[in-house]
């Protein structure tokens, strides 16, 4: 009887392997990115969807945050400089919804700037340009901090949330609100909407009662 060995694996058909093996375990992974340069939106987006990771891109920091208010827990990949919105405030408001695992991606990244953002809840700093290995190995990393994280059912602010909502109580305009604390009128806007979708409220009408409610209370100033 002739036995023959069994044939060589075909090295073709190994890197044949569906992208989604690539982050892990065949888990579906849902990441928004938000980047003001359009390219590099593209670039990142088209990595990660290679590695079989869904993507939802953002150019406007705004439209991300109202995204991330309501979506399930899931990984967010968002720039340090993006015009009109200070870094840190931004990456502290995806942070304070205490239910995604937010990357950093930066050119202007520095020790302290890293630190800082740590001590926001940031589960990952990437300095660009990011290789794409480094990419998709913190998207696994945020995936496997998600699985393993119970979700809080507190309420909570950042301490940019709170002095817009002492404002807000306090009667103050947006614009009065960014001279106040040497915001654009973006930003303050950003966190405005931040609190309305974190408390629930329709308008700012509902949002200044509902903080009221909760202890923001007016001051005599």
């Amino acid at each position: 009887m002739n036995t023959r060995p069994p044939p060589a694996p075909d090295p073709e058909a190994a890197s044949m392997t569906p992208p989604q093996a690539v982050v892990g375990e065949g888990l579906a992974l849902h990441v928004a990115v938000i980047d003001d340069d359009p390219a590099i939106l593209r670039l990142t987006t088209m990595i990660l969807e290679g590695a079989g990771v869904q993507v939802t891109p953002f150019a406007d920091p705004l439209d991300a945050l109202m995204w991330a208010s309501d979506a399930e827990p899931t990984c967010i990949i968002v720039d340090l400089k993006i015009p009109g919105i200070e870094g840190l405030d931004l990456v502290s408001a995806f942070c304070a919804l205490q239910r995604h695992a937010v990357i950093l991606l930066s050119a202007y990244v520095d020790v302290l700037t890293t630190v800082d953002a740590m001590r926001l809840g940031v589960d990952n700093v990437l300095q660009k340009p990011v290789g794409e290995d480094a990419l998709v190995a913190a998207v696994r990393r945020g995936r496997d901090i998600l699985v393993s994280t119970v979700m809080p059912d507190t309420l909570t602010f950042t301490r940019r949330e709170r002095q817009v909502a002492e404002r807000l109580v306090n009667g103050r305009t947006t614009k009065q609100i960014a001279l106040d604390l040497n915001l654009s009128p973006r930003t303050v806007e950003f966190f405005r909407a931040s609190l309305l979708r974190k408390t629930q409220s329709p308008n700012t009408a509902a949002l200044v009662a509902g903080l009221s409610r909760i202890g923001f209370m007016p001051s005599d100033n």
